[in-house]
C-alpha cells in the first residue's frame, strides 16, 4: 500500500473523532514521542473495510488501531482486522481499540469474539463506551 509522507506530532495529548461518531480517542504521550496519525479512509480505495485512525509510534514501539463506533460492533473487528492485514506493519505490539457509543453486552459470546479477535491478529482489543484514553 502507499502511504503519503506524514509528519509525525509529538504532542503530549492526540485526541480523534469522527463528524459521524459521538465517541472520541485519546491518546496520552506524556514522553512526547513522535506519532504518525494515519487516517486509512485517506488512502485506501473507496469501499475498503477500514479503521478510523492508526497511530504508529516507532520509539514506543507500539501500532494503535482506533475505530470510533455507533453500535455495530461486529463491523468494527471487521474494519480493525482489514486494516491490520492492508498495512502490514512489522511494529509491535499492536493494540485495538473499539469507542462505541452503546456497548454491547459482555456475555460469553462477546468475550469469546473478543479473545478470537486477538488471537487471530495477534494483538490486544479493548472495548470502551463514548470516550477512551491510552498512555504510550
Amino acid at each position: 500500500m502507499n502511504i503519503p509522507p506524514i509528519t509525525p506530532v509529538k504532542h503530549p495529548i492526540i485526541s480523534v473523532k469522527t463528524p459521524r461518531a459521538t465517541s472520541t480517542f485519546t491518546l496520552l504521550n506524556p514522553r512526547r514521542l513522535a506519532v504518525t496519525v494515519l487516517e486509512p479512509e485517506q488512502f485506501f480505495p473507496i469501499g475498503e473495510l477500514n479503521c478510523d485512525f492508526v497511530f504508529q509510534a516507532p520509539e514506543a514501539p507500539a501500532e494503535i488501531y482506533v475505530e470510533l463506533k455507533g453500535s455495530n460492533f461486529p463491523h468494527a473487528l471487521d474494519q480493525l482486522a482489514h486494516t491490520m492485514r492492508l498495512l502490514k506493519s512489522s511494529l509491535r505490539p499492536k493494540h485495538c481499540f473499539v469507542v462505541i457509543r452503546r456497548s454491547p453486552s459482555m456475555d460469553a459470546k462477546m468475550q469469546r469474539l473478543l479473545l478470537d479477535f486477538g488471537r487471530r491478529n495477534n494483538c490486544t482489543i479493548r472495548t470502551k463506551t463514548q470516550h477512551c484514553e491510552h498512555y504510550i
